[in-house]
């Protein structure tokens, strides 16, 4: 059987963990053997205790960037490349080499990611990728250069550039020459696993969309009460605004806010507010929830709009912002900078709550989605890795 290596080289929380675990799971029950590789296990390890399969940690050397909890101007994925490493040679070689060094000990015969560009690049030529991904974290990749996230932008580096630092590592290193910055991405295997709706290129897209591979749910009847459930990060700058003003509400509300101490909680307690200690069950928060209020990733987008939730979204980089506007798009949610939470943070929360047209376009849009399924993402991804194997 063969050695799969699986895993994300960026992104953050337990989205990424959460969608290729499982595929690891069933790909080590078929008899292969698969290592897990993690750039966040620490945030993870509640999940590993539960998934005891062997990880390692993803190998990560760029420096922390304080903006990477803003939004960023990003015009295209060539950016976001930037950003991890592509445009300085010493970053891409030492990182490109630990790579290599890693793929030397473990010897997989395939690798199954999301969101791992320099993984790819360290891959190319060598080793048969397979991304699985949410749309933004897999562009399309069949032009010599990405489409821009929105029209009327553009990349803001040179492409030029980035393909001629990354084939000055490829000389340095004995690998393949690379034609275009889009080359490392064009991998054997492409599975976009959301939504068509809720995928930022689906105008440009491809790669078969196959749905997404957890979170979905039923539809839900709206609960008699209006309440909220909150799902944010402390570590971001905008969610102390938020709370501030969930603090001077009196709406219902239950909230998991990510890496708050107690003494952090204790400063936006009040009746009708409940904070959890850890991640709850998404079923149950949603059946006790009218509307749900988080950053925008994937994950939350999707179980609220298969729920029939309305959606306060409080973006904080270019994936979550783009998640946003799609919920603006299909009528089930809204955007509120931190401005505008300081400004009319009460007005907002309290329209959005009680938006009788957002409430029946979540329960249409519930219905439409429930109405498309049933998904069988699972089969499409083993079936692709299978048949990369088969032919490698």
């Amino acid at each position: 059987m063969a050695r799969i290596l699986i895993g994300y080289e960026r992104g953050d929380n337990l989205g990424h963990y959460r969608r290729l675990v499982p595929v690891g799971e069933v790909l080590a029950a078929l008899g292969h053997q698969v290592t897990l590789f993690l750039r966040n296990p620490y945030d993870c390890r509640a999940e590993i205790t539960k998934n005891p399969l062997p990880f390692v940690p993803s190998p990560d050397l760029v420096a922390p960037n304080p903006a990477e909890r803003e939004p960023k101007r990003m015009g295209a994925y060539s950016d976001i490349m930037t950003y991890c490493g592509f445009g300085k040679l010493e970053t891409l070689f030492t990182a490109t080499l630990a790579w290599r060094t890693l793929f030397d000990h473990l010897r997989p015969d395939l690798i199954v990611c999301d969101h791992s560009p320099v993984t790819c690049f360290a891959a190319y030529g060598r080793i048969p990728v397979v991304q699985v991904g949410d749309g933004f974290t897999i562009p399309p990749a069949q032009d010599e250069v990405f489409p821009p996230f929105r029209p009327k932008k553009k990349a803001t580096v040179d492409t030029d550039h980035l393909v001629a630092v990354m084939n000055e590592v490829q000389a340095r290193l004995g690998g393949p020459k690379v034609p275009s910055v889009t080359a490392p991405l064009r991998t054997a295997g492409r599975l976009i696993c959301t939504l068509k709706g809720l995928d930022p290129y689906k105008d440009l897209r491809q790669d078969p969309v196959i749905g997404p591979t957890e979170g979905l749910q039923a539809p839900m009847p709206m609960p008699k009460t209006p309440a909220l459930f909150v799902y944010l990060g402390i570590e971001n700058r905008i969610t102390p605004k938020f709370l501030a003003v969930l603090k001077a509400s009196k709406l219902p509300a239950e909230a998991y806010i990510r890496g708050m101490t107690e003494e952090t909680a204790k400063k936006y307690l009040r009746p009708g507010l409940t904070f959890y200690k850890s991640p709850q069950p998404i079923e149950k928060m949603l059946r006790r929830a009218s509307m749900t209020v988080h950053h925008g990733g994937s994950g939350m987008a999707l179980a609220s709009c298969s729920a029939g939730r309305i959606q306060l979204a409080l973006p904080i980089h270019e994936e979550t912002l783009l998640n946003t506007q799609a919920l603006g798009r299909i009528g089930v949610g809204r955007m509120a900078t931190a401005k505008d939470l300081e400004s009319d943070g009460a007005a907002i929360l309290e329209e959005t709550m009680n938006d009788a047209k957002r409430a029946e376009r979540a329960k249409i849009i519930a219905k439409e989605i429930k109405d498309v399924g049933p998904f069988r993402p699972m089969e499409r991804i083993i079936e692709t890795c299978q048949a990369t194997l088969s032919g490698r």
